[in-house]
């Protein structure tokens, strides 16, 4: 959904939290125009806490536990980009993102939770509970164990949640999961009234879980740990359930922080050092109103997160948060039953395991069950016209961008010496120097089909050279061709640079210089590159298909009714992630695998999908192919999402190459064979290889990293090519 007005501000917001994913709900239920969101997401499918002991005794599956960010992303219409961040250049407003380049940010909002604690995290033998998203894989791997064998599982913690989770883990596992609990705390649960802690004591014992109180953990071994009054106890692994630490990115960039370390924010959740920063959840804490560190606070913080931020980029006066000052305790026993539990009222019971199983359903369904998304009004608030563009644009300069944003632009990006060019960027033209008399020039760029611009500029940058490398051609220099929506200059620049920053990592990566190009502002993102290169004697074409050869494809195909998925809301976050990195890897090595072991054709698996671009080659060759539809490495998810019915805007045109094959043996409408007129970006290469050195071709390409790649048909004498059911040959 293209945004009905200029955006004029950057919301970012750095982490998929309880109070972020509310955010995005309530900003996708009533977008405010000119706001830009943006979330950076470690993990795209966001765990909720309140199922996850459910979760562990086997109630609730994976994905009833989870968000998936990248489908709510797609309902606020805010950029999703998976990643990490490492840091916080507040003086600059950006955000640090490992080894790509910072975001900038005109309101940034905090809600990724802590780190864990006391320096055993990195241990094998050891598995913190938060963050989730990092403790569910190595659960899942204790669940393998526990099914083979008894293992002596210890839970450090003595709160709600360590008695869950022990609670859980004997029931999912009765016969091979024996839960020893420890806490420093002379008891368990000394926040809980006498009757609880009672209950849920007896409770444990009932089930065979070992407590031991007044046992302050002084030293974790791989198969014991010590107390500080020396006692000892036997374990095969560790499950940390205490609170969090700070994470330390926040910590030393300059926030103020509150006595523990974590992001000090006033009753508004604003930071009380930094107006443009906000926080939530176990990222924050609030000035003079400490909270524990738990789920039930950062959901209720989410509503008053959302209200705030939208006011603070309108300028309006921020309302203030009042937290609760005691939570109401849930805690399951995994066996149908609940404790209720606040302050001196406590309750138990199976109509309070309902109750809760009620309210962690309820919470979850407003973010599965999306209703109609809406199209913010186009005007904006007074507060944000003041740094909106014009809003009429003349195209009497060729809507080129600004000079000053150019070369702001140009200056943030890394310089790579080249000798061969003699003019480059910052002259009219190019002029390079040949080493070569025989060149190879190839152009081709899209509209954005994902939303983070780094990404976009990187996918861009393989597609481009692709067509290269499929004629075993070696790039060398690349224009660019790239229009920018238009929007506050602010925003222009970054877009910009984000885009040019990824194209140029892949341009550099493979000996590439950018030598030049242009830029305009337009309707929407958009990149093209022209790619110039040496070609050699041996160059592959498509018309060099040899009866007898085997067809052989690097890569699966599937991305076009992926990305199809991702704009309808319809692919997970998961898959959209598995995407990005299917196109986002290059095909050079692949090329010289190819050419290593006899390859006589070659193409690029693009736009006409593998259907197409094989009647090209079977055409230009004058022979024709034998493809075996199970052999075709496919993307799992597109397979679904074709046969829901999801395809790309070209599916219907690509779909003429299939009446080239007769098909037999194939199930009709089978969403396989559709997938083969599917369009692909910075797809596979599919070559003619000799049978004999097929297997080893194959074999080098996965040993090269392209683990999908096959032997997916063969060529024949001149006829008509087949479309089989069946395997590779």
């Amino acid at each position: 959904m293209q945004p009905a007005a200029p955006a004029v501000r950057d919301l970012v917001l750095v982490g998929a939290g309880h109070s972020h994913v509310q955010v995005l709900r309530r900003f996708g239920m009533r977008p405010e125009p000119g706001i830009r969101l943006t979330v950076i997401a470690r993990e795209v499918h966001t765990p909720y806490s309140g199922m996850l002991p459910g979760h562990v005794a086997g109630r609730y599956d994976r994905d009833g536990m989870h968000i998936d960010v990248a489908r709510l992303a797609r309902f606020a219409d805010a950029r999703l980009i998976p990643s990490e961040v490492t840091g916080l250049d507040l003086d600059g407003q950006r955000v640090p993102m490992g080894d790509r380049p910072p975001l900038r940010y005109d309101i940034l909002s905090l809600n990724t939770g802590g780190v864990p604690g006391e320096g055993y995290a990195q241990r094998s033998y050891v598995t913190p509970v938060k963050p989730i998203g990092r403790f569910l894989p190595r659960w899942n791997a204790v669940c393998e164990e526990l099914a083979r064998r008894a293992m002596r599982l210890l839970l450090v913690g003595g709160g709600p949640g360590s008695v869950e989770l022990a609670l859980a883990m004997r029931a999912r596992f009765p016969d091979t999961a024996r839960c020893t609990l420890v806490t420093a705390d002379p008891e368990l649960l000394v926040e809980h009234a006498r009757a609880v802690r009672r209950r849920l004591t007896a409770l444990l014992s009932t089930r065979e879980v070992e407590v031991h109180a007044d046992f302050f953990v002084d030293a974790v071994e791989e198969d014991h740990v010590r107390a500080r009054d020396g006692r000892v106890l036997p374990h095969d692994h560790v499950f940390w359930v205490t609170g969090v630490e700070p994470f330390a990115a926040f910590r030393d960039s300059g926030l103020a922080t509150d006595p523990d370390g974590f992001v000090e924010v006033n009753d508004t959740l604003q930071s009380t050092s930094h107006p443009d920063v906000f926080a939530a959840g176990d990222a924050a804490g609030m000035r003079g109103s400490p909270r524990p560190k738990s789920g039930v606070f950062a959901v209720r913080q989410g509503p008053a997160l959302a209200d705030n931020l939208r006011r603070h980029a309108l300028g309006r006066p921020l309302r203030r948060y009042r937290a609760q000052r005691r939570a109401l305790a849930l805690i399951g026993t995994a066996d149908g039953r609940a404790v209720a539990s606040r302050g001196p009222w406590h309750a138990s019971g199976r109509w309070v395991w309902v109750w809760k199983d009620w309210i962690d359903r309820r919470f979850m369904r407003r973010f599965q069950e999306l209703p109609e998304m809406k199209t913010a009004a186009p005007t904006l608030a007074p507060a944000l016209g003041v740094d909106a563009p014009d809003a009429m644009r003349c195209g009497g300069c060729g809507a080129k961008l600004g000079a000053d944003l150019l070369e702001r632009v140009l200056r943030r990006l890394p310089v790579r010496p080249d000798p061969d060019v003699v003019r480059g960027i910052g002259d009219d033209a190019a002029i390079v120097r040949l080493r070569s008399s025989t060149l190879a020039m190839t152009c081709d760029g899209f509209r954005a089909m994902v939303d983070d611009p780094w990404r976009f500029g990187r996918i861009a940058a393989h597609h481009a050279m692709n067509d290269l490398f499929a004629m075993n051609a070696l790039p060398r220099h690349a224009l660019a061709l790239v229009t920018v929506p238009v929007m506050a200059d602010a925003l222009m620049e970054e877009d910009l640079h984000q885009v040019m920053a990824g194209a140029v990592s892949v341009f550099h990566a493979h000996d590439v210089t950018l030598a030049g190009g242009h830029s305009a502002e337009g309707a929407e993102l958009s990149v093209g590159f022209a790619v110039t290169g040496a070609a050699p004697p041996d160059v592959l074409t498509k018309g060099g298909l040899q009866p007898g050869q085997r067809l052989v494809l690097s890569k699966a195909i599937g991305t076009g009714a992926l990305l199809a998925g991702a704009m309808q809301g319809r692919t997970s976050g998961r898959d959209l992630v598995a995407t990005l990195d299917l196109m986002d890897a290059s095909s050079a090595a692949a090329a010289r695998v190819l050419v290593e072991h006899g390859a006589t054709a070659c193409t690029d698996v693009t736009g006409f999908g593998l259907a197409g671009h094989l009647s090209e080659m079977t055409r230009a060759s004058g022979a024709a192919a034998r493809l075996r539809l199970r052999a075709i490495p496919m993307v799992p998810a597109s397979v679904a999402l074709m046969e829901e019915g999801v395809r790309s805007s070209l599916q219907p045109n690509n779909e003429q190459a299939l009446e080239d094959f007769v098909v037999r043996g194939c199930v009709p409408g089978d969403p396989r064979l559709r997938l083969l007129a599917d369009p692909q970006t910075a797809g596979g290469l599919l070559a003619g290889v000799p049978a004999a050195s097929a297997d080893a071709c194959v074999a080098a390409l996965r040993a090269a990293g392209y683990a999908d790649s096959a032997i997916v048909g063969d060529v024949m004498p001149e006829g008509l090519s087949v479309i089989e059911a069946g395997t590779a040959p």
